[in-house]
């Protein structure tokens, strides 16, 4: 017993300070490992006979990789003969994500992985709880949640069929801004390193994420618009969607997910907007042609929704409700008709500052009726709505001396102190984006790809005696320069 606990405990975490010590806390982690490795069988006997003990005299923070050891040899002793008691194991299990080093765990990637894909199967926790600690987890790893990982992938399925998004939300909202390298670190990286990106340390060679499919990406932010959906967060669910219908293709493939994606994008952007959006520029003719064709009754619902004629709308939604049932789209086909309306109240902003409750009663329809509204009770009931939903900002309801109802329409000028932390966060905002800007740059400098692509696109614009840009409207030639994403059919 003692002298696996010696061990075990043969390795605390430290934080190097500078490249030599980073160096020496490499060799020492990695001879740990193998001290483990050539101790296996002694520290399995003990840990199934003396678990509690065990656990106890290790410091998940300090010896993360100790701790992960012995909690992968009870977790795989759990599945044939559970002899362990199944809290202990689960708080042991909840102790350790929730402290572990994240210095450390970089040398054990396979091993945490493999222990995630357990929780988020739910063989373990139940949903919500498993949706905490794998948001928990992927933050620790990576404070900014800005590389791609399989346990996103995990934890976005996971939130949205069990119902769990608000767990999720410190991860999805944060944007993607890389993905796994397929190269990933070498074998002698010092990964120990405190300064190094995410991108050398979390890849299939340190087993901190399995192969990043272009499914799984598809897949991951089309889950993410239906997440936001169920939240009424219009504009975020239009910029997921708008992630895949924009997604570069190969072999001129535009898949069933990313023309799913497409008829929620529109959808989703009449209720977030009022109006239909333009397509990203960079995607490809290809895509557009197709959204074009398969998204054509969604394309005649966006052109008809500003105009008014809520007469039209209603039938036009009508006739084609076996599309909208076949597609699963008619609880939000419906949400675009109720709010209708609402946009054209929303509208009145741009021709008046105050506008009479009955008059705007008068200037607008219901397009679920097709008809104005019955009396000024309604039209105030649904104004008083649209205040609680944050679509009328700093716009008030006054009553005068006689009785009548006004809506009256703010500027949109700031306080002093709202304009202060506008400028602190905009602030933020530039510091950050300058040290995504550069890391992102650093990235497409070392990728082969981009540097072939860049190579073509200065000889086509020698050839045609023009610039002709290297964004991702130019056609680029089977293939993706979204780095380490392995296609699979």
């Amino acid at each position: 017993m003692e002298k696996v606990q010696d061990i075990l405990r043969g390795l605390a975490a430290v934080s190097p300070s500078t490249p030599s010590a980073a160096k020496a806390y490499d060799g020492s982690i990695r001879q740990h490992i193998a001290s483990l490795k050539g101790s296996a069988s002694e520290i399995g006997a003990v840990a199934l006979s003396h678990t509690k003990e065990l656990l106890e005299s290790i410091n998940p923070s300090l010896h993360s990789i100790s701790y992960l050891f012995v909690l992968r040899t009870l977790v795989e002793s759990s599945n044939s003969d559970p002899q362990v008691p199944l809290k202990l194991l689960l708080d042991a299990i909840v102790e350790f994500l929730l402290n572990f080093d994240p210095l450390q765990i970089r040398y054990v990637g396979q091993s945490l992985r493999i222990l995630l894909e357990k929780v988020g199967s739910g063989q373990l926790f139940s949903a919500s709880a498993a949706v905490e600690l794998l948001a928990a987890v992927i933050l620790r790893i990576d404070p900014t949640g800005s590389l791609f990982t399989s346990t996103h992938f995990i934890l976005a399925q996971l939130a949205y069929n069990s119902n769990s998004t608000e767990a999720a939300l410190r991860v999805i909202d944060r944007d993607i801004l890389f993905y796994p390298h397929s190269m990933g670190a070498k074998e002698n990286s010092v990964l120990c390193d405190p300064s190094l990106p995410t991108t050398s340390f979390i890849s299939t060679q340190t087993g901190l994420t399995s192969d990043i499919t272009t499914a799984m990406v598809l897949e991951y932010n089309h889950v993410r618009g239906l997440m936001y959906i169920s939240r009424r967060d219009w504009i975020r669910a239009k910029e997921a969607f708008e992630q895949v219908v924009s997604h570069p293709i190969k072999d001129r493939a535009v898949s069933r997910i990313m023309v799913d994606s497409y008829k929620r994008w529109v959808l989703v952007a009449l209720l977030g907007q009022g109006r239909a959006s333009a397509l990203p520029s960079y995607t490809t003719a290809t895509a557009q042609s197709s959204y074009k064709i398969s998204g054509r009754v969604y394309n005649n619902v966006a052109e008809t929704f500003p105009c008014l004629d809520a007469e039209a709308l209603k039938s036009q939604i009508q006739e084609n409700a076996p599309t909208w049932e076949e597609d699963g789209t008619s609880s939000l086909v419906q949400e675009v008709l109720s709010s209708y309306q609402k946009w054209q109240v929303a509208g009145l902003r741009k021709t008046h500052k105050r506008v009479e409750i009955s008059v705007a009663r008068q200037m607008t329809s219901n397009a679920e009726t097709g008809k104005s509204l019955e009396d000024d009770d309604a039209m105030l009931t649904l104004i008083r709505q649209m205040m609680a939903d944050g679509m009328l900002h700093g716009s008030s309801l006054e009553q005068d001396d006689s009785g009548i109802w006004y809506l009256f329409f703010s500027g949109d000028s700031l306080t002093e102190a709202e304009f202060a932390a506008q400028i602190a966060q905009s602030y933020q905002n530039i510091e950050s984006i300058s040290k995504q800007y550069k890391q992102m740059n650093d990235e497409l400098s070392s990728s082969k790809e981009y540097v072939k692509h860049l190579a073509r696109e200065q000889k086509r614009a020698e050839k045609d005696g023009a610039d002709a840009g290297i964004g991702f409207d130019s056609q680029i030639e089977d293939e993706d320069l979204m780095s380490g994403t392995t296609y699979r059919p």
